[in-house]
């Protein structure tokens, strides 16, 4: 995916601080977009699903591209409406959060979410995010 200039620069124009979201306003939404970088330096921007849990946003996915990046770096941006907040994602192994995220993503997602489960079935992985 090729990025205009116009699109790097909004980017890089002050983002919101971690410390200073309102995790409940971005529970609120369906669908947010995380934005990692690929190993070659272009920005990959994809939309996900989101739950707020204990004050952080949590993310879950597959083997994913987006993974690999945030495991090579794990400072990323999150795209939320037109705001663009700068975080940290940390995956997440525990078996508690783990459980607690996807009883959360079925609460918020429901049919939809249980529909998809069936091809995690190679299992996911569950990333929060905080600040940098």
């Amino acid at each position: 995916m090729k990025w205009s200039l116009a699109l790097i620069l909004a980017l890089a124009a002050a983002p919101a601080l971690a410390d200073a979201i309102d995790w409940q306003s971005v529970a609120s939404q369906d669908v947010v977009r995380i934005i990692t970088v690929d190993p070659d330096g272009e920005l990959r921007e994809k939309k996900v699903w989101i739950a707020v849990l204990d004050g952080n946003g949590w993310l879950r996915t597959g083997n994913s591209r987006w993974l690999a990046n945030i495991r090579r770096d794990p400072d990323v941006r999150l795209r939320v409406g037109e705001r663009v907040l700068e975080l940290r994602a940390e995956e997440v192994g525990d078996a508690d959060a783990c459980a607690a995220v996807d009883a959360a993503m079925r609460a918020k997602y429901g049919w939809t979410d249980r529909m998809l489960g069936v091809f995690r079935w190679r299992g996911s992985h569950v990333l929060r995010l905080g600040p940098r």
